[in-house]
């Protein structure tokens, strides 16, 4: 095989390669959904976005936290749907560089990478050793209520984090990073009040009934250690508010 043949067939592979890298169809629509409730589906082969925000695409696309994304302030406020389908059964994560062509081709967007450094809250096993126990029935991960406590089953570090981002703790000010290097599924439980009435009631007004500094650390054996640590950020330097015709 000669080495002009070779290097044909090398740009018809990768053109291929990225060729199969674009969505078949996209549609991205503003959003007429009222209110702010969203929800990012992701089968094999096609994603369906309701109501979401250019912010929300681009945690999907690059595996981001919200605190890693900068760019302009309508980012967090503009909706849209996005309806977009791949050729064949491509996998969610086959689907994410597609989708950061698509966002990148509607929104006329151009970005960057760099690492940062950030004040972040880094989560490590205590001096006492962890309380963890890894679970007997691994699977997804799941949290429910139970009397005036939390019941956590196969819930992995980073879900851990997640959950806790979402609850209204004043004490956390700032991102909170994975340092525990537990990799496993875990079954835990936190107790936080006496009953389930006394501790909704607490909940509403964002009150946690002790520092979660210190339920962490009695609990769970886990701690929360202030730190400044470089991160991945993702910097959107121009989008179009309006996205291209589909």
């Amino acid at each position: 095989m000669n080495y002009c043949f070779k290097g044909a067939l090398l740009l018809a592979v990768i053109a291929g390669c990225l060729h199969a890298q674009e969505f078949d169809a996209a549609s991205i629509k503003p959003s007429k959904a009222a209110g702010d409730r969203r929800s990012l589906n992701s089968d094999p082969g096609r994603i369906t976005y309701t109501n979401v925000t250019l912010r929300d695409c681009l945690m999907a696309a690059y595996d981001a936290k919200d605190y890693q994304i900068t760019g302009p302030d309508w980012m967090r406020t503009d909706r849209f749907d996005i309806i977009a389908t791949a050729p064949g059964t491509a996998s969610p994560d086959e689907m994410k560089p597609m989708l950061r062509k698509l966002l990148a081709a509607r929104f006329q967007m151009t970005l960057h990478r760099e690492k940062r450094d950030l004040p972040v809250y880094a989560m490590v096993i205590s001096k006492a050793g962890t309380k963890l126990k890894e679970t007997e029935t691994p699977g997804r991960g799941n949290m429910r209520i139970n009397g005036g406590g939390v019941v956590f089953t196969s819930i992995t570090i980073p879900e851990l984090i997640d959950n806790l981002s979402r609850m209204r703790f004043a004490e956390m000010d700032r991102p909170v990073v994975d340092n525990t290097g537990l990799k496993g599924r875990y079954d835990f439980s936190v107790n936080l009040f006496g009953s389930q009435e006394e501790m909704m009631a607490a909940l509403n007004k964002g009150d946690f009934g002790s520092s979660i500094f210190t339920l962490i650390q009695e609990q769970l054996g886990l701690k929360l250690e202030p730190q400044k640590l470089p991160l991945d950020m993702v910097i959107v330097d121009k989008a179009e508010r309006v996205p291209t015709e589909n």
